[in-house]
């Protein structure tokens, strides 16, 4: 199956935020999108049972200037057992103009026993432009048994701020490679989160919040980078002690942005 989703936000004649181009096709399908203030919240809904080997995935996104756009979505994605020789692809691509505003959070990421996946995410920020970006990794069907037994995944994402590349993130992971992990918390689960915002800075108080989080159940870190950009990791025990995380990640953020917080909606 060779999906795509395709995506401009911008403004229109009332200055609120919409959806000035869509195009998707199966398993990318949208529910209708809504505003939060002054954000639109669009769910993408993957109506299929998930990605199986040789599915190819596309998806393009931009923010015009001034627009504003949570991109989110209501269950998690999967994908499962690859018996041949080939893997599921993902290809992302998104763009934010000058003061526009992107949120990607997506459900988990839940890659089952067998699988072979390979993601390839860039996202290109104009000076001024403000980003939110998550990536989750559950370790496989924790209630079945399983944890950590794909094949292999392999994530590649690159941030340009200003045409100048400031984030080169690639690793391949194995059920090998994550033997650490594995013996720190046996079915842990894993956030990678990008911040960018002009008004966020190193005394920020949401630094010391996100810090705060760490304890027996939950590591946490961030480190800056250039051009007002911040990378946060997490890694957590269980579903339960990684949402809540993720969750006070979210607030924390939008307290030192001085923002509301959009709700998601997914329901």
């Amino acid at each position: 199956m060779t999906g795509h989703l395709d995506l401009v936000c911008g403004l229109g004649a009332k200055g609120l935020s919409q959806l000035n181009h869509q195009s998707f096709r199966a398993p990318m399908h949208l529910s209708k999108p809504h505003l939060d203030g002054a954000t639109l919240v669009v769910n993408v809904v993957n109506p299929t049972a998930g990605l199986f080997e040789g599915d190819e995935v596309t998806c393009k996104v931009r923010v015009e200037t001034g627009a504003r756009l949570l991109l989110t979505s209501p269950s998690a994605s999967r994908a499962h057992c690859m018996a041949g020789d080939g893997e599921a692809r993902l290809a992302q691509d998104f763009a934010v103009e000058k003061n526009g505003w992107l949120e990607v959070l997506p459900e988990y990421f839940i890659p089952q026993a067998g699988t072979r996946y390979r993601q390839r995410t860039q996202i290109g920020l104009d000076e001024g432009a403000g980003l939110l970006f998550f990536e989750t990794l559950a370790p496989g069907r924790v209630a079945s048994g399983e944890a950590f037994e794909f094949q292999y995944l392999d994530w590649e994402t690159d941030i340009y701020y200003d045409g100048v590349k400031v984030v080169r993130e690639k690793y391949r992971l194995t059920p090998a490679s994550l033997q650490f992990l594995r013996n720190q918390f046996a079915t842990g689960y894993y956030a990678s989160i990008f911040l960018f915002h002009p008004a966020i800075m190193p005394e920020s108080a949401c630094w010391k919040s996100i810090i705060a989080l760490q304890g027996e159940s939950v590591w946490a870190g961030c480190s800056r980078l250039h051009h007002s950009g911040w990378s946060i990791k997490l890694l957590a025990a269980d579903s339960v002690s990684f949402r809540r995380a993720l969750q006070a990640v979210r607030e924390a953020c939008y307290r030192a942005l001085s923002e509301a917080m959009p709700a998601l909606r997914r329901n």
